[in-house]
Formats: structure tokens, C-alpha cells, sequence
């Protein structure tokens, strides 16, 4: 009988077990932003297309371009709305050089695009 008692309790420990890894929830994937500029080198006055797919973004969140300036990130006057878990940006370009870019919404940014404006 002792026998039989321990292994109705080996089993029904095992299906707790297996019940309670089956029930917890792998967690969400750390927010994130990607980007991609249509040209990078460009003439003055040329407009760019960013476009870019988000993962953990809420829809309907803002996203803005924004420069490095020295060591410091700039808010450009571009914003938009992530649709489907992908954003469209566009800007025009009338300052020569070298400008990096990035998107940023709240503490979630993308890496860094480089656009060559001659």
C-alpha cells in the first residue's frame, strides 16, 4: 500500500510540476526600433524616406527622427505614428555634410543611419 501512495504522489507532484512550467509565459521581448534611409548620399535639398518595423511599440505611439549634434541627440520637427508595428518618416536635407540619424519613441531608439549630404 505504501508503495502505491508514493507513486500516486511522484505523479501527481509531476503534473503539478508540468502544469505550473506549461502556464508561465515566456517574457516579452524587449521593445525595439529599426531604421533604414531610402539614400545616403544626397544632394542639397533632397528629400529622404526613413522607414523602419517596431517589435513591443505600442501602435499608434510617436516616433521621432532625430540628429547628433556633438555628443548630444536633437528632436528634428518629423514625427509620425507607428501603423502595423512600421513607421514612414521623410525629411529634406539643406545643411552640407555628414548627418546620423536615428528614431527614437520614449526610451526605445534605433540604431544609427548616416546620410552624406554634398
Amino acid at each position: 500500500m505504501n508503495v502505491r501512495i508514493a507513486a500516486v504522489a511522484v505523479l501527481s507532484a509531476a503534473a503539478v510540476a508540468t502544469g505550473a512550467t506549461a502556464a508561465v509565459a515566456a517574457p516579452a521581448p524587449a521593445p525595439s526600433i529599426t531604421i533604414k534611409a531610402s539614400k545616403t548620399g544626397i544632394k542639397l535639398g533632397d528629400i529622404v524616406t526613413f522607414t523602419g518595423k517596431t517589435t513591443g511599440v505600442k501602435e499608434g505611439s510617436k516616433v521621432t527622427l532625430q540628429v547628433k549634434d556633438g555628443k548630444k541627440w536633437v528632436a528634428l520637427p518629423v514625427t509620425t505614428k507607428v501603423k502595423k508595428s512600421a513607421y514612414k518618416l521623410t525629411d529634406k536635407f539643406e545643411k552640407k555634410g555628414v548627418e546620423v540619424l536615428r528614431v527614437k519613441d520614449g526610451a526605445t531608439v534605433s540604431k544609427t543611419v548616416t546620410i552624406t549630404v554634398k
